[in-house]
């Protein structure tokens, strides 16, 4: 998460504007990339289906590659 922050630091320093001049665009939900900057915009995965698969898979004793639904969330940086 620290990263994220610190991302945000640079950006303020440099004084571009997130969304207009940069954008920000993160992997997996959180509440604080909700609310920092107004919301990061963010590509996330549905993590209960990830485990109830991954579960399924284990108990199936089964290898194999899966597509795991995800959902991109727009807000203001971009």
């Amino acid at each position: 998460m620290h990263r994220i922050v610190g991302l945000v630091k640079k950006i303020r320093q440099s004084k571009l504007e997130v969304g207009q001049e940069v954008g920000i665009l993160s992997y997996n939900e959180n509440p604080l990339k909700e609310v920092l900057l107004d919301g990061i915009t963010v590509i996330s995965t549905d993590f209960v289906k990830l485990g109830r698969t991954a579960a399924d898979l284990i108990l199936k004793r089964e290898r194999r590659h899966v597509q795991n639904p995800f959902e991109l969330i727009v807000r203001k940086s971009l």
